[in-house]
Formats: structure tokens, sequence, C-alpha cells
């Protein structure tokens, strides 16, 4: 099976950091507005395990890539969840 999901875009109208935590993330204040384009994520499930990004644009797909640790954490928490249930 293959999901679509949208992937709106916005654009920043204020951001502030507010601090920064121990985990090296930060907290922010911000006001945003989605604008009328998105892009769509597909997602094809596959049994290998492994995660690889396609793209028509030319950018960088490596594994710092945060759509590739967006996807892992994800996978991560599907897996601790379907294994606890």
């Amino acid at each position: 099976m293959i999901y679509k999901w949208p992937s709106p875009a916005k654009i920043n109208l204020f951001l502030y950091v507010t601090d920064i935590r121990s985990d090296g993330y930060h907290n922010i204040q911000t006001l945003f507005q989605f604008l009328d384009y998105s892009d769509t994520l597909k997602i094809i499930p596959n049994k290998s395990g492994t995660i690889k990004l396609f793209s028509k644009k030319n950018f960088s797909l490596n594994k710092e890539n945060i759509i590739i640790t967006a996807a892992e954490l994800l996978k991560y928490k599907a897996h601790y969840y379907q294994k606890k249930n």
C-alpha cells in the first residue's frame, strides 16, 4: 500500500529562540501562516527496513537530512508500539 500525505508550506512571520535545552534543541515562540503551496510525501513500506528518500529536486539526500531523521524516529516509535502491544 502507498500512503500519500500533504506537506503544506508555511512562512514564519515571527520567530524568536527563547532558550536552548539541555538536549541541544531549542524552545521557540513563532507566528506563521500556511500557504496555498505544498509538497506531497509518498510513503511506500518495504520489508528491508531501509529508508530511502527520492526527490525531483537536487538537494542533499544524506543521512543528516531532517526527513530521513524524522522517518527513522517514526520507524523506531512504530516498532516500539507494535512490540508493546
